[in-house]
């Protein structure tokens, strides 16, 4: 592989050695997650790809995965490294099977051996974001994260700096906006159950441009003393974005939000010393239950 040549393209906005000094975790590697991994994979940053052991790409994955039929029920760690070694044979890559919701402590240690820059939160639930987070806050490491609002209408991506809102934080934001229906199984990637539940339906192309989004957040955030990749003012935590005009909901196709979501007082995860984690548990959901139920973006 000639480096030079190979970067020629992009060394005029970005310095491949500083990618290259990267180290980014992606945790999912479903339709969003492995195409963030990719384009991040492509340009050298070094990635540790983590998902549930045991997860092979099925046949109804294909119409929205990177993968296609050459990699049908085969592991998507291993098929998802063959695929980016196929667009950077450079790129450090490694793999890591392992549910972050049961083994927290082995992600903990993950994190303490790989030392990574960045998080890139690419799971399909609550449960394992919540998770990543809690993990997350301690060493201090950043995380961008993303979602795929149902029928593939729009999505968020968020991030978390050190000391700013965490993703409680902005869940609770949330919560009471987002545009998927509640689900009343657990997503693929925590579900250990046999049978699995109905995957949110979307469009292979709602998801992408979801990711990339992310992945442009997550660059920003990798560069942000070099190179500005959005132009947002570093306050901004939380986009959701508009993959077309859905009337009462997004009344604007090709359209972003923009929110500086503060840090909660009262939240369990990142708040500095909560006095009793039980009665604020218990004040936080009374509280939820009293809230209107208004939605995030102007009808």
């Amino acid at each position: 592989m000639n480096r030079r040549e190979f970067y020629q393209r992009i060394s005029g906005i970005v310095d491949p050695e500083q990618l290259r000094s990267k180290t980014v975790v992606v945790v999912g590697l479903g339709s969003g997650g492995a195409r963030v991994a990719a384009e991040l994979g492509r340009l050298g940053i070094g990635l540790v790809l983590v998902d549930r052991p045991g997860e092979r790409l099925e046949e109804h994955n294909i119409v929205r995965h990177l993968l296609g039929y050459r990699s049908l029920g085969k592991l998507k760690l291993r098929e998802t490294v063959r695929y980016i070694a196929q667009l950077n044979p450079s790129a450090a890559l490694s793999t890591k099977p392992l549910d972050v919701v049961e083994k927290k402590h082995g992600f903990a240690q993950l994190l303490a051996t790989c030392h990574p820059d960045l998080i890139a939160v690419c799971t399909d639930n609550e449960q394992s974001k919540h998770a990543i987070n809690q993990v997350a806050l301690a060493p201090r490491i950043p995380q961008v994260g993303a979602g795929v609002y149902d029928g593939g209408i729009g999505g968020e991506i968020y991030k978390v700096l050190p000391g700013d809102a965490c993703y409680g934080c902005i869940a609770d934001f949330l919560q009471l906006a987002r545009f998927s229906p509640s689900k009343t199984t657990p997503s693929n990637y925590t579900s250990g159950e046999s049978e699995k539940p109905e995957p949110v339906s979307a469009l292979n192309l709602d998801i992408e441009q979801i990711a990339l989004l992310q992945c442009r957040v997550i660059l920003d955030v990798l560069l942000k003393r070099t190179l500005q990749l959005t132009g947002l003012p570093s306050e901004i935590n939380l986009c959701t974005f508009a993959n077309r005009l859905v009337p009462g909901t997004f009344p604007r196709p090709w359209h972003a939000e923009f929110f500086e979501v503060p840090r909660r007082q009262d939240c369990l995860d990142c708040s500095a010393s909560p006095q009793n984690v039980e009665a604020d548990a218990a004040r936080i959901l009374a509280g939820l239950g009293r809230k209107k139920q208004t939605a995030l973006l102007p009808s």
